[in-house]
């Protein structure tokens, strides 16, 4: 211990434990406080029992040397925020050239996990301007993705987390998908084994468990939630139509079968399907249904908010029946049928 300090603890001036951590400050070194930020220690005047440091905006702050002790953090030379003030220069270099090492850096100096605001908050002002910021990031987050080294959650305020050695973003993905418990945390952690199929080649046993599982839920929420049916048996076609070895477990429950079984509701079901996949089984109708889709298809639009008017009205362009929809529409309202939906469309 300096002999300065052993004076100031023999004086009951600081703690034995605060020498130690003073030790860590010494004039040079960098350091972190709660409400002032990144600074740098500058002087000891241990005669005054204080020590000097320079926060942004707040040069050569004097602060007694027990509160120092009790209230700043020192800061390792491969600390972000010291690197950074050291060779800002370096820094900028290699946020071009290397991304993930960057975010890796300062997600290791948050102790393994941080914020997307967290992140910006170190970049923006010195490395990158707000608007060099949100292109950089948007295409960092995708490399993050594809290194596997990170978990890069969907919300922007969940935490971007290091991963443990030997853990692959296909175990995590998988392991997502297994602790969920409800249907739509089902359906949630299925659509990104979806978005990372790509990275499952050589793991197909462990996708076809999924398969199963899907299957399963999707036949026992049937009667009472046929709208999660609906969306876990669309989610299952697209991993089986990107993964080709894959293959289902229930020759019987296809989407077709779905609509025929619950035709008479569809009405109530649809509406409560996300965009993409109500259009795609606006769009199974015509082969569905057969002649007797159109017919349907008015009911649907007599009774369906305006989003779905849209995508019927598409569905009969597709095919080739735009007169069939303006005889309908005409039909509808003379007859004074025709709702204020499809009115305004």
């Amino acid at each position: 211990m300096e002999p300065e300090l052993e004076k100031l603890v023999e004086s009951r001036k600081l703690s034995a434990k605060g020498a130690e951590q003073l030790e860590k400050l010494k004039p040079g070194t960098f350091c972190l406080h709660k409400s002032w930020g990144f600074g740098r220690v500058t002087e000891w005047n241990l005669l005054l029992n204080q020590i000097l440091i320079d926060f942004a905006g707040k040069k050569s702050h004097p602060m007694q040397v027990q509160y120092a002790a009790e209230n700043l953090t020192s800061l390792s030379p491969e600390h972000f925020l010291v690197r950074k003030a050291n060779d800002l220069v370096s820094i900028k270099k290699l946020a071009t050239e290397d991304p993930v090492a960057v975010v890796r850096s300062i997600v290791e100096s948050f102790s393994g996990q941080a914020t997307v605001a967290q992140i910006s908050e170190w970049l923006v002002g010195d490395v990158f301007t707000e608007a060099e910021w949100k292109r950089w990031w948007e295409s960092t987050k995708k490399l993050l993705k594809a290194s596997g080294a990170f978990s890069v959650p969907a919300k922007k305020t969940d935490l971007i987390q290091l991963r443990g050695e030997g853990v692959s973003h296909t175990d995590e993905l998988i392991a997502s998908f297994n602790k969920a418990r409800q249907p739509k945390e089902q359906i949630a952690a299925l659509e990104q084994i979806i978005k990372f199929h790509q990275q499952f080649k050589g793991s197909e046993k462990q996708l076809q468990l999924i398969v199963t599982s899907i299957e399963n839920v999707a036949a026992r929420n049937q009667k009472m939630h046929p709208e999660l049916a609906f969306e876990l048996i669309i989610a299952r076609d697209d991993l089986l139509e990107r993964v080709p070895l894959l293959r289902t477990t229930h020759i019987g429950l296809t989407l077709s079968k779905l609509i025929l079984d619950e035709e008479k509701r569809l009405m109530s079901i649809l509406p409560k399907l996300p965009a993409a996949k109500e259009k795609k089984v606006l769009q199974a109708l015509p082969t569905v249904l057969g002649p007797r889709w159109t017919e349907r298809a008015l009911q649907l639009m007599q009774g369906s908010h305006g989003r779905m008017i849209a995508q019927i009205a598409r569905v009969f362009g597709d095919a080739g029946q735009h007169a069939e929809v303006k005889t309908m529409l005409e039909r509808s309202i003379r007859e004074h049928s025709a709702t204020s939906e499809m009115l305004v469309w």
